[in-house]
């Protein structure tokens, strides 16, 4: 059976593209995850002596960790939930739904895809970081991660708009 839509038809040019970007956006999903996305380096100036507080570098694997580590486990499980496993399990049901004919389950991608908070955690990231270049005792300074990150929320979004348009 060859691969089609829901009422039989090949897929049309806005699906396909739909489904490379969405391809394309999980092999940037990886080192969005695994390399460094910041690094904050904290300060504090009294009488005239600047003494470093802090020199942190992390990935969002990284975070996940530490912060199960420090026992905020629920935070540590929320991260890599809507930023790592809703992702890939959305991934999973696109290829599903574009090699069946079951309508129903773009309806799940759909409603999936609105947990997948990917998007809102790099503008969560874009505000920290324009926060701490606005202080003087704080600076940070984005790293290749979170450019790859950004890869990913990008392609992952302008799929799931081709996906949604070409069901329509």
């Amino acid at each position: 059976m060859k691969p089609g839509n829901a009422a039989g038809q090949p897929h049309s040019l806005a699906q396909k593209a739909g489904l490379v970007l969405t391809l394309g956006s999980f092999l940037l999903l990886w080192p969005g995850v695994t390399q460094p996305i910041m690094t904050v380096d904290a300060s504090l100036r009294m009488f005239g002596i600047s003494t470093s507080l802090f020199h942190e570098t992390r990935s969002v694997w990284q975070t996940v960790s530490k912060l199960h580590e420090l026992d905020y486990t629920l935070v540590s499980v929320m991260i890599l939930s809507f930023s790592v496993i809703i992702p890939l399990l959305k991934l999973a049901l696109i290829l599903t739904a574009w090699f069946s004919r079951q309508p129903g389950l773009w309806k799940v991608i759909a409603v999936l895809g609105k947990w997948s908070m990917a998007d809102v955690f790099v503008i969560a990231m874009l505000v920290a970081f324009f926060t701490a270049q606005a202080t003087a005792e704080v600076s940070a300074t984005l790293q290749p991660g979170f450019y790859w990150f950004l890869g990913f929320c990008l392609c992952s979004v302008t799929a799931g708009i081709l996906l949604e348009k070409s069901r329509s």
